[in-house]
C-alpha cells in the first residue's frame, strides 16, 4: 500500500449546467478521447474533450451529450467541465461509469503545472448522479476521487471492491486506486513494476480462478504489457509484455454480462489503424472471434457499454485534429462470431459527432 491519506484539493474546474453556445460543435478545432454509457432507462451518455488548438491546452475542456433514440441523434452539450486559466488548472478526460447500484459516475482528471511529468499533478475527480434518466440531470458536487490519471472505466472484483486504475505518470510502478465502500472513500495501492510507458491506461480484469490481471499501455514495446496479483492485490508480478499485439493507445477489456471477455484494441503493433473488437469464451486465453470496427489510420481510444438485452455500445475517435470525428458502434456477440453484423439493430461505426472543417487544419 502507498501510505498517504487522500484529501480534496482546493481547486475545481468550471462546471457548466447549462453550457453555451462557444462549446456547441461548429467552434471545435480538435476533440477526441470518447466515453460512454446506458442509463437503466435506456439513454445513451456521451462525452470527450475538446477546447482550444489542441491537446494539451489550457482551453480544453470536457463535455457530455445524450441520445434518447438509441444513439440515431444527439443533443449538443447538456454539461461541460472547463479548464481554469488562471491558476492553470486543465480539465480532461472525461470517462463514464454505471456503478452496480445504478448510480452514474462522471469522472475527470485535473492536472495542473506543465511540460515534464514530474512537474505536473494529477487527480481524478467526479460527479454523481442517481437519476440520469431525468430531463435535466441532478448532480452531486464534484469531489476528489483519488491521485493520479484515470483514463478507463474502473473494476468492480466479486467481494465487492472497486478498482480504479488512476495511474501515475511520473511512477516506475503501476498504481491505482481501491474502495471498499463503494466509492466512498479511496485507499491507494502499488502494482508490479511498468513495462516503460509515459500512458499507462491500464484495466485490470478478474479471472474466475481470481487472478487479478491487469492491462496496460507500453510505450513502443508493440504489445500490451500485462501484469498479475494471485492474492487479491497484496503483491503484484512486474510487468510484461502480453501476448495481444497492441500499439500506444488505449484499450478496453472487460467481462460482459454473458461471461465472456470483450476487448477492443488496435490490431497492429505500431499505429493506430484496425480497430476491432475481439470476443474470448476462454477467461481470456485466446480470441478467435473479432469483427473489425475501423481500419483507417488514427482511430483510437475505444470505450464501450453494455445493455441489459446485451447490446454492446462502442465509441471510438478518428484523426483529433484533422478529421475530429466520433463514432458509435452497436454490437451483439453474435455479430463479433459472425465477423460482420447479423442482427438488424446492429451497426458499425455510425458518426456520432464531427465538426465542420476549419480553415487552419484542412481535411
Amino acid at each position: 500500500m502507498i501510505q498517504e491519506v487522500l484529501t480534496k484539493p482546493a481547486l475545481v474546474g468550471n462546471i457548466h449546467l447549462h453550457p453555451g453556445p462557444q462549446f456547441t460543435t461548429p467552434h471545435r478545432l480538435w476533440q477526441g478521447c470518447p466515453t460512454i454509457e446506458r442509463t437503466p432507462g435506456g439513454r445513451l451518455l456521451a462525452g470527450w474533450y475538446s477546447g482550444g488548438m489542441r491537446e494539451p491546452d489550457m482551453a480544453n475542456y470536457n463535455l457530455l451529450v445524450k441520445s434518447d433514440d438509441n444513439g440515431l441523434t444527439w443533443t449538443e452539450p447538456i454539461l461541460v467541465i472547463e479548464s481554469l486559466f488562471f491558476p492553470g488548472l486543465r480539465c480532461i478526460d472525461i470517462q463514464l461509469w454505471m456503478d452496480p447500484d445504478k448510480k452514474l459516475w462522471l469522472f475527470w482528471t485535473q492536472v495542473t503545472g506543465w511540460g515534464d511529468p514530474s512537474n505536473l499533478c494529477h487527480e481524478t475527480w467526479a460527479m454523481t448522479t442517481i437519476a440520469p434518466d431525468a430531463d435535466e440531470i441532478p448532480w452531486s458536487e464534484p469531489f476528489y476521487v483519488a491521485k493520479g490519471f484515470l483514463r478507463c472505466k474502473p473494476t468492480v472484483l466479486r467481494d465487492g471492491r472497486y478498482l480504479l486504475c488512476s495511474y501515475d505518470r511520473d511512477s516506475t510502478t503501476y498504481n491505482y486506486s481501491e474502495s471498499s465502500d463503494k466509492g466512498t472513500t479511496w485507499t491507494r495501492r502499488q502494482g508490479g513494476q511498468k513495462v516503460p510507458t509515459d500512458f499507462d491506461e491500464s484495466m485490470i480484469l478478474e479471472h474466475r480462478d481470481g487472478t487479478l490481471h491487469l492491462f496496460a499501455r507500453t510505450g513502443d514495446s508493440g504489445f500490451l504489457g500485462e501484469s498479475f496479483s494471485r492474492d487479491g492485490g497484496k503483491s503484484w508480478t512486474n510487468g510484461s509484455n502480453s501476448p495481444i499485439v497492441a500499439p500506444g493507445s488505449r484499450f478496453y477489456i472487460a467481462r460482459l454480462k454473458s461471461g465472456n471477455i470483450l476487448r477492443v484494441s488496435n490490431d497492429s503493433g505500431t499505429t493506430r489503424t484496425n480497430l476491432k473488437a475481439f470476443l474470448s469464451f476462454d477467461d481470456g486465453k485466446s480470441w478467435p472471434h473479432s469483427i473489425l470496427l475501423d481500419n483507417r489510420n488514427h482511430v483510437s481510444y475505444p470505450d464501450v457499454t453494455e445493455d441489459s438485452s446485451g447490446n454492446i455500445y462502442i465509441v471510438h475517435d478518428w484523426s483529433r485534429l484533422e478529421e475530429k470525428a466520433i463514432f458509435l458502434s452497436r454490437l451483439t456477440e453474435a455479430d463479433i462470431i459472425a465477423g460482420g453484423p447479423v442482427n438488424a439493430d446492429s451497426f458499425v461505426g455510425r458518426l456520432l459527432n464531427q465538426p465542420p472543417r476549419h480553415p487552419i487544419f484542412p481535411r
